[in-house]
């Protein structure tokens, strides 16, 4: 389902991952409960099989083991708990969780307002700069792959 994706993940070099490092069922089921929704297939996919990575100078957002997961700013939920403590955050962005965030003037998050047939989020652009949102792609798939053209 995911081959493309995987085929370009063995051959880029903009994209650094760790191999075995990848996230446990239990713990994606335990960071679902929390959000109260399901993440995206694609999402769910890279998760098992990558877990984490890093593009330029910024990591593309895992889920760590729970002991792990207070300390840990690579962690979805702690940014997204971080994110929730932040009273604007709550009324600006009710519908947002982060998942990249570069070392630059640009951030991507899943809007978690709507979902395609797949099960998919969007994943917006937040140009900080310009306070304007983009959708940059439909899938968490086809994120990657985006980045992993864009940057290669």
């Amino acid at each position: 389902m995911y081959e493309r994706l995987a085929e370009k993940l063995k051959t880029t070099s903009a994209l650094k991952w760790f191999p075995g490092h990848g996230a446990e069922e239990s713990w994606i089921g335990e960071a679902e409960e929390e959000l109260g929704f399901c993440l995206p297939p694609s999402y769910r996919w890279w998760l098992v099989h990558y877990g984490n990575a890093r593009l330029g100078g910024g990591n593309i957002l895992a889920i760590a083991a729970p002991e792990h997961r207070e300390y840990y700013d690579g962690d979805l939920l702690y940014i997204h708990r971080l994110n929730k403590a932040e009273e604007w955050w709550v009324d600006r962005f009710p519908h947002r969780l982060d998942l990249f965030v570069p070392d630059s003037d640009e951030l991507y998050f899943f809007d978690t307002s709507t979902r395609d047939k797949q099960g998919e989020f969007p994943i917006m652009c937040y140009d900080l700069m310009n306070d304007l949102i983009d959708k940059y792609a439909s899938t968490f798939a086809e994120f990657l792959e985006r980045l992993i053209d864009e940057r290669s």
